[in-house]
């Protein structure tokens, strides 16, 4: 197939041509499952709503693709379905592709259209994935993505093709072999994942993240809720890298998602201007080698270009809470001007990030100064320089590395809520008990009807999103 490159994170992946697969004409006509159905060399059957795809069927340019709603659709071994041109994957009814046996590892869809980008809604994937090659994109929404059987590529949803764009928003990954979503290393793919779940992911256990994008000009991951599974502790939350050295405005924004029970959370890797902000970032310790990993948030860039603003996330429980590896300017609070272009008013909290009996909030594993004003470090009991100072690692303990400035702190934890009032209208108030099940909806936060105790609040504002933990 065309535009496949080899990357550090998907293999090279040969897929060829069988005088066995069938091939639409390419003459302006408008296929459905159905239709196909009445071909005998197409491979396709149906019984009733139960279509069985026994080879490889590819949709040829100037011909269309429309999905049936309601449907199910069986694919068989390495069965794939090439929608080479136009295609309408938004269903009106929910439409299941799945394996035909529990022997069989169908790739699922390959999306290699170059005339527009396709729209996915309302579809399961089981075992089988998405894949695209095309130059335009893709849009996915309310589709999930389960048990990805890893023939298809490295991930079960496959960006891929430099210059395509993706949106995927209201899906649900679980328990897919490898990341569910990625990309390659050397593509840049402007992408958009907002409100979706993931569960489980990289089930290989594998050195790959959940999520694992390369950076570009607009990488947004925001309001998405990631959760591990701890047995596997080679998997991470959510990685966006740029380790062949791609140059340009590259711009990632990471904020309002929940991450927790995985390897790590959040790793930025080299060039590029991040923003990670309003994260809930708890428990991703499953690294048996500290030195490995474990992470709340990593900024690693020993070629000093990146720059990253930390704001207003809740870091607890993680091996180590925030970890700089080189960069340029890493800016986690900068109270002195507020007028200034780097101002930050910080509001992180940390609370028992650590292993080895030791604390671990910061770790400034780099020469550089490090600016860490304004926040909130639950894990002592007084805000004063004297305690603040046991749980940084910096330069007053290893003269070769840079200092943190951490002080003023904020003197109590900080809630958000009437910083969020103040900022924008709220849609809705999502608590979450701290293990991560909704307790409710609510219109406002008042959390009066709810039981006393510890709760992860989401507030959606028409500004955006933050999250903070609050007693009741």
């Amino acid at each position: 197939m065309k535009k496949i490159v080899f990357s550090v994170f998907t293999a090279l992946l040969a897929f060829t041509a069988s005088a066995d697969d069938f091939k639409t004409q390419g003459d302006g006509t408008v296929w459905t499952l159905s239709r196909l159905a009445t071909v005998a060399e197409s491979g396709v059957t149906n019984a009733g709503k139960t279509f069985t795809l026994t080879k490889n069927v590819e949709i040829a340019s100037g011909d269309r693709f429309e999905i049936e709603g309601g449907i199910k659709v069986l694919m068989g071994d390495n069965v794939r379905l090439t929608l080479s041109g136009e295609a309408d994957f938004c269903a009106d009814e929910r439409v299941l592709f799945t394996s035909a046996s529990p022997e069989d590892r169908p790739y699922g869809i390959f999306a290699d259209c170059d005339e527009a980008v396709i729209s996915f809604a309302h579809i399961d994937f089981e075992y089988a994935g998405l894949r695209n090659f095309g130059t335009r994109g893709l849009n996915v929404d309310d589709c999930t993505f389960r048990w990805h059987n890893g023939v298809s590529g490295a991930s079960a949803l496959n960006l891929g093709t430099n210059g395509a764009v993706f949106t995927i928003t209201r899906c649900t990954f679980e328990d897919c072999q490898r990341s569910a979503i990625n990309n390659a290393a050397n593509y840049l793919n402007p992408v958009v994942i907002e409100h979706c779940t993931f569960t489980g992911n990289g089930t290989l256990n594998q050195n790959a993240p959940q999520i694992n994008l390369t950076v570009s000009g607009n990488t947004v991951i925001r309001n998405n809720v990631i959760t591990g599974n701890p047995a596997l502790d080679k998997v991470g939350g959510i990685v966006v890298s740029n380790l062949v050295g791609l140059t340009g405005t590259l711009n990632t924004v990471i904020e309002g998602n929940d991450i927790r029970n995985n390897r790590f959370g959040i790793a930025v890797y080299c060039e590029q201007h991040a923003v990670i902000r309003n994260n809930t970032i708890i428990d991703n310790k499953y690294e048996p080698i500290p030195n490995n990993g474990g992470s709340g948030i990593n900024i690693y860039d020993p070629y000093k270009t990146q720059t990253a603003m930390i704001t207003g996330n809740y870091i607890e429980g993680n091996l180590w809470g925030i970890t700089v590896i080189g960069g340029k300017d890493i800016n986690i609070g900068k109270t002195e001007n507020k007028d200034a272009d780097d101002y930050n008013p910080g509001h992180n909290v940390f609370l028992n990030n650590g292993n080895g009996g030791v604390i671990y909030d910061l770790y400034n594993n780099s020469a550089n100064t490090v600016y860490a004003q304004g926040n909130y470090w639950k894990s002592v009991d007084v805000q004063d320089t004297e305690h603040i100072e046991s749980v940084i690692f910096h330069k007053n303990d290893d003269a070769k590395l840079g200092e943190v400035i951490f002080m003023p702190a904020l003197p109590e934890e900080p809630t958000a809520i009437l910083e969020t009032l103040a900022s924008g209208e709220i849609k809705c108030v999502e608590v979450y008990t701290l293990d991560g099940v909704k307790a409710a909806t609510l219109k406002q936060a008042d959390l009066s009807g709810l039981a006393p105790g510890l709760y992860t609040l989401r507030i959606l504002t028409d500004k955006g999103a933050i999250t903070r933990k609050v007693a009741r």
